[in-house]
């Protein structure tokens, strides 16, 4: 589907017309059509097809143009020329908190300033002090904002990686296919920060689900994609990555997949104690050199199969795990 594609241009019209100081009303007609053309249920493609783009809402006879113009050519003639008079990377300026279009209309106009590493050097080197509403301070939360910013490519913060994170479920969830579905990953183990979200779908039709998943209007990029994994990025440039297995390893593998890599160390540590292999397929015995599988429906009954208690996500980490694995004693709480 091309929907995000249209959808992502339409913003980028609607900030260069900010950063150009045009008609406000004009600038709210394209934030507008393109929130509601990444909300279609639908392809737009195929709704052009049966002639129902006047329908959109938010959709006017010159917005409809450059659809169709876009659906046919892969282009858009009105948006090429407004990148020639503003910089497509003038855009990420945008980004740092802080800064709005007339700011980066500013740089743009008296510093030349287009992209992120222009305006960080400009910083640095004091060009930005004098410039109209630009002084110490704000200087310091641009240059702060630009942090951010990268911190932002690397890593999340907890709070954006839920919110992404339940965009996805929410969507996913309401697939006939997908029968499981849950988070894995630092993002299951509530860590401050998170790289990327990965997510375990249980589904009788991995080929239904992962076409559905690299469609979702968030996509930006297809990083890869298989029979039973698949990892995408989205408009935000988070990282989300796919994988779906059999009902009987759904548990073993969001154990396996939920970490940290210390705790699923000990974890094999101690099954092999117990003459059993771990993995992200199940918990098997593998006594006299012959494996047989064990379970692995659940986190709770390969908890159980190794004995001990459930140990909540959260405390799946470097702190205090050593505990949970001394021989007799398990930690007591159960899943809510």
């Amino acid at each position: 589907m091309k929907n995000r594609e249209i959808a992502q241009i339409f913003e980028n019209i609607a900030l260069i017309l900010e950063i150009k100081k045009e008609n406000i009303f004009k600038i709210k007609a394209y934030q507008k059509a393109s929130e509601n053309i990444l909300a279609l249920g639908e392809d737009i493609e195929e709704i052009k097809a049966e002639d129902r783009l006047s329908e959109i809402p938010g959709v006017g006879e010159a917005i409809r143009g450059k659809i169709i113009e876009y659906l046919d050519t892969g282009r858009i003639s009105a948006y090429e020329e407004l990148k020639k008079e503003v910089p497509e990377e003038l855009l990420a300026l945008t980004q740092i908190p802080s800064i709005g279009p007339s700011k980066a209309r500013l740089f743009y106009e008296k510093l030349g300033i287009k992209n992120i590493d222009d305006l960080e050097k400009a910083a640095q080197g004091g060009r930005l002090l004098g410039l109209p509403g630009i002084q110490e301070k704000a200087i310091e939360n641009i240059l702060r904002g630009i942090r951010l910013v990268r911190q932002g490519q690397e890593r999340m913060n907890l709070g954006m990686a839920y919110q992404t994170a339940e965009e996805f479920l929410h969507v996913l969830k309401k697939i006939p296919e997908v029968k499981k579905i849950s988070v894995a990953g630092s993002l299951r183990r509530m860590k401050e920060t998170v790289r990327d979200i990965d997510i375990l779908v249980d589904s009788p039709d991995p080929q239904k689900v992962m076409d559905a998943f690299v469609n979702l209007s968030q996509v930006k990029n297809i990083n890869a994609q298989g029979g039973t994994k698949a990892s995408i990025l989205t408009y935000k440039n988070i990282q989300v990555d796919l994988r779906i297995v059999a009902p009987e390893s759904f548990g073993a593998a969001l154990l396996y997949f939920t970490g940290s890599k210390n705790f699923n160390v000990r974890l094999r540590q101690m099954a092999i104690k117990k003459d059993m292999k771990v993995s992200e397929y199940g918990i098997f015995s593998v006594k006299g050199g012959k494996e047989r599988f064990l379970c692995g429906d659940t986190e709770e009954n390969v908890f159980k199969k190794l004995g001990l208690s459930y140990v909540p996500p959260e405390l799946r980490d470097d702190i205090g795990e050593a505990e949970f694995f001394v021989e007799g004693e398990v930690f007591q709480q159960e899943p809510a």
